[in-house]
């Protein structure tokens, strides 16, 4: 007996029906003609699936718009009210949560700020608390709930969304998935936080579906999600990606993972707040958090303040000869640098770009595009997509 995978009629009209709402999602509205000649189908088996789509309320028509030839036809656009989703991404010191309809137009986003080394229970009772309200809206404007992602910065097992271990909350063996399932009756996906963000660039970055990227999150930690010809590396269990405890520096300071010299402690938050206190800048103790500080920093940095520049110039290069060997690893074609720090990091943009391409093998540093992005909500959009993916894959049950 062949070990070849079967596939039936229902299968294919199922994969064909992916085909098209990818089509729809990339291209925007696009005609049943147009559909046919981008996947190399029929107009015949265009129509027959989008008619089962519209049926489900997957797809809608819109304005008639003319052709080369024969009678106008009607576009056709992913349906926006389809369904809500959810993403969060839960920090040491903040919950964010974005709820937004099918066409990822946003409806409702929360900033929760949290107590000073806030427990797993209370942080994740917060955090469930917010997605219940979620729900409550999205119904409300009646939107079922097509799924819910989680982001956390630590290690994430793939086969069970385990919370397994945070190298700088403590946190470990938290069954967020099962628990939060078993709640909320929607399907939930939980994922390492630059795992997501990774995600969302390579939707929704600079040059959305690039197939080769490094995203390297700074905040508190350092986390990489690496796409390598269009898949997220993931690893054994999912723990791909902690690129903060390499070796960097020699006779470093200890890492809160036990080791000396990770190049975490050269180019985090805290490291950037220990170097410049050193230097005597005196910064504000807000709640006693250390991320309470960042925008006073990048205030300061954007005022001239010479020492804080002369600090994150050197940071920035830091950052910079870190990435290089991970480059000379995957070559790329694009790395962005993003996260808590990004907003900080694009002031020293050039000194992180001149450091990784001074370090990196002058063939692999030909065209390669090199990005800090100053928003934080990366992994959020990475949430959206995972869920929005989640969804396509198998739309409705027959088609």
């Amino acid at each position: 007996m062949s070990n070849q995978q079967k596939y039936d009629r229902g299968d294919i009209r199922r994969l064909n029906a992916v085909s098209v709402l990818n089509q729809l999602r990339v291209h925007g509205s696009l005609s049943r003609a147009n559909i046919a000649s981008e996947l190399g189908l029929t107009r015949a088996t265009v129509s027959s699936i989008v008619t089962v789509l519209i049926e489900a309320s997957l797809v809608r028509e819109t304005e008639y718009v003319s052709g080369a030839a024969g009678r106008p036809g009607l576009l056709l656009e992913l349906n926006p009210n389809y369904g809500c989703m959810i993403a969060l991404e839960i920090d040491l010191d903040r919950i964010s949560l974005l709820l937004t309809n099918a066409g990822q137009e946003p409806l409702w986003r929360q900033n929760l700020q949290l107590e000073p080394e806030a427990s797993a229970d209370v942080t994740l009772a917060s955090a469930a608390e917010l997605v219940e309200q979620a729900l409550k809206r999205g119904l409300r404007q009646d939107l079922p709930c097509l799924g819910i992602s989680v982001a956390w910065a630590g290690l994430v097992n793939h086969a069970d969304g385990r919370l397994a271990y945070g190298p700088t909350s403590g946190w470990s063996d938290i069954p967020l998935k099962a628990d939060w399932e078993a709640r909320f009756e929607v399907p939930i996906t939980i994922q390492n936080e630059a795992h997501a963000a990774a995600i969302g660039m390579h939707h929704f970055g600079p040059r959305p579906g690039v197939r080769n990227l490094i995203y390297l999150s700074l905040g508190v930690g350092l986390g990489a999600g690496i796409y390598v010809d269009g898949s997220l590396l993931l690893g054994k269990h999912g723990y791909f990606g902690q690129v903060g405890h390499t070796h960097f520096a020699e006779n470093g300071i200890t890492c809160s993972c036990g080791k000396q010299g990770c190049w975490v402690t050269e180019i985090s938050l805290p490291a950037l707040i220990r170097k410049l206190v050193a230097t005597g800048v005196k910064l504000p103790e807000g709640n006693g958090s250390e991320l309470d500080v960042l925008e006073a920093v990048y205030q300061l940095a954007q005022a001239g303040d010479e020492r804080v520049l002369e600090v994150l110039n050197a940071v920035g290069r830091q950052i910079g000869q870190g990435a290089a060997p991970l480059v000379e690893c995957f070559n790329p074609s694009q790395v962005i640098f993003g996260g808590r720090m990004g907003k900080l990091i694009k002031l020293v943009e050039s000194d992180v770009r001149s450091a990784l391409l001074e370090q990196t093998l002058p063939y692999m540093a030909e065209d390669l595009e090199v990005v800090v992005n100053a928003s934080d909500d990366d992994s959020l959009l990475g949430g959206l997509a995972t869920v929005f993916d989640a969804t396509m894959t198998n739309p409705i049950r027959e088609v």
